[in-house]
């Protein structure tokens, strides 16, 4: 019999797998062994004899103390934190990731963040509460449009390619940045270039949207030298991972008016201090790395997990394979 472990427990309580879809797992494959484990020495014992886990996090022991151990599926589409994946690959251990999951929320929640900045809703909002009419003011500090402006994607993933499907929609010319740059291109992406070309991708860009993974060419990949080259006003925003973007250049950016506003989702100390800066900076929209919220989401979780346990036992080709020696 093929032995799962399930260990999906987050501080974060979207994060954490609920009893009911636990429960639908076994009810759908009767003839495998499911272990559902919530803290760490449960797992330790549990995964000896798994032969599959379904868990976003293990250790290079865990692993180790894993001997039947054939094939890890994430539930998030960040593998490159939480999985050691160099000891997986050493094993020649499967690894599939929930790509795909989260792209529609992350992508909707861009736009929406965008879409705030260049009406001033963060403003009206606040006067709203205020009871305050403030058309002059609107008018003074004037709004504007996504329509006629240049978007760069830095990762034309999946989230990526949704974004870009979206900012098409309003009337943005989009340029991608990938590692694999001659691969299909959308038509809806004016073109794509390889990491190599990202000065030329950033130069004249009005919207600067990271949707990268958090590997080592990534790391502070955009610094004082790459915001410059944006025009001036220009706005970012980081559904990524906070380390992509060097913090104090972004925050001097933001302070000088290079940068003309943020959507941002993501930071390196996570919940962000209350003394931090960003708070307080004008046209910065700040939300606590929730873009991939939304109310399906072990719905289609646990459905992927699902369709790759099928093939699995059928010896299929899995969904979603990660690349462990590229991190993503």
């Amino acid at each position: 019999m093929t032995n799962v472990l399930v260990h999906i427990t987050w501080p974060v309580k979207a994060w954490s797998i609920p009893d009911g879809y636990v429960d639908w797992l076994r009810s759908e494959f009767p003839d495998v062994s499911l272990t559902h484990t919530r803290d760490l020495e449960a797992k330790r014992a549990a995964i000896v004899d798994a032969d599959i886990a379904f868990t976003p996090a293990l250790t290079p022991d865990l692993v180790d103390g894993a001997p039947k151990l054939r094939w890890v599926h994430s539930p998030a589409a960040a593998v490159e934190d939480l999985l050691p994946l160099a000891a997986l690959r050493a094993r020649g251990i499967t690894v599939t990731n929930s790509r795909g999951v989260q792209s529609v929320p992350i992508a909707e929640h861009v736009m929406a963040g965008l879409l705030a900045l260049a009406r001033k809703l963060d403003r009206t909002i606040i006067a709203q509460r205020e009871h305050r009419w403030i058309q002059n003011e609107l008018f003074e500090d004037r709004s504007w449009t996504l329509e006629g402006k240049r978007m760069t994607i830095v990762g034309l993933g999946s989230i990526g390619t949704e974004v870009a499907r979206r900012a098409h929609a309003f009337g943005m010319s989009v340029v991608g940045v990938r590692r694999h740059a001659t691969r299909d291109q959308p038509a809806f992406v004016e073109r794509i270039v390889g990491p190599d070309r990202l000065d030329e991708a950033l130069t004249g860009c009005d919207v600067l949207v990271l949707a990268a993974p958090a590997i080592a060419t990534t790391q502070r990949m955009i610094g004082r030298a790459q915001l410059e080259r944006l025009n001036r006003g220009a706005v970012l925003v980081n559904v990524a991972r906070a380390q992509i973007v060097d913090q104090d250049a972004m925050q001097a950016a933001l302070e000088s008016g290079q940068l003309g506003g943020a959507v941002l989702d993501v930071f390196e100390r996570e919940p962000l201090p209350a003394s931090s800066p960003l708070w307080e900076l004008r046209d910065v929209i700040i939300t606590p790395h929730s873009s991939g919220f939304r109310a399906e989401h072990w719905d289609r979780t646990a459905g992927l997990f699902a369709e790759n346990l099928r093939r699995f036992c059928r010896g299929e080709q899995l969904l979603n394979v990660v690349d462990t020696a590229a991190g993503y």
